[in-house]
């Protein structure tokens, strides 16, 4: 992750890797046989991290308001990017490149919480939803934090305005019941 901060995909080789934790290129070959299996292990290692960060924010019991769930969701994706947001950003476009879908386990979680009749208090939806309708607003929230991450530079809107665009996406798709 350093390296990649440092300097992006160029400065990261087996050799630098290697020299940076301190171990011969020969103990890094037992573990990772080329670039891309490092930056898979890396893409892995984050997406768990954030996958583990978003269900624990959208299972855990709340007092608060949905909206108030929501930026918990929300900023249960962003904080672990901090200021290395470019580092995930490469992490995560590699990611994407490859076409894994480092995403479908906490996204089936999140499509299994809710639709259960056994969710958390305070949740956003005043029932369990469809299967179609937990799918439509996983993956509609998803693409959006994708894209908040992926952007290049500060363009755009900031990340406040975008969470409380989501809350009010969210909190209109479930409707009826939901506080605003």
């Amino acid at each position: 992750m350093r390296l990649l901060n440092k300097g992006g995909l160029a400065l990261l080789t087996t050799n630098a890797v290697a020299e940076t934790a301190g171990v011969s290129i020969g103990t890094l070959y037992q573990y990772f046989p080329n670039k891309d299996a490092i930056l898979d292990a890396l893409a892995d290692r984050e997406m768990a991290a954030v996958s583990a960060r978003v269900i624990a924010a959208t299972a855990s019991p709340t007092e608060g308001a949905p909206r108030e769930r929501i930026a918990r969701i929300v900023r249960a994706v962003t904080s672990g990017y901090g200021d290395r947001r470019r580092v995930h950003r490469l992490v995560i476009e590699r990611s994407l490149a490859q076409g894994a879908n480092r995403l479908g386990p906490m996204l089936a979680q999140l499509n299994a919480l809710l639709t259960s009749d056994d969710r958390p208090s305070g949740a956003a939806a005043p029932g369990p939803m469809s299967p179609a309708e937990a799918f439509v607003l996983t993956h509609a929230f998803t693409g959006v934090m994708r894209a908040m991450i992926l952007r290049a530079g500060e363009d755009g809107p900031a990340e406040a305005e975008i969470e409380e665009a989501l809350a009010r996406l969210v909190l209109g798709y479930v409707g009826s019941g939901a506080e605003r």
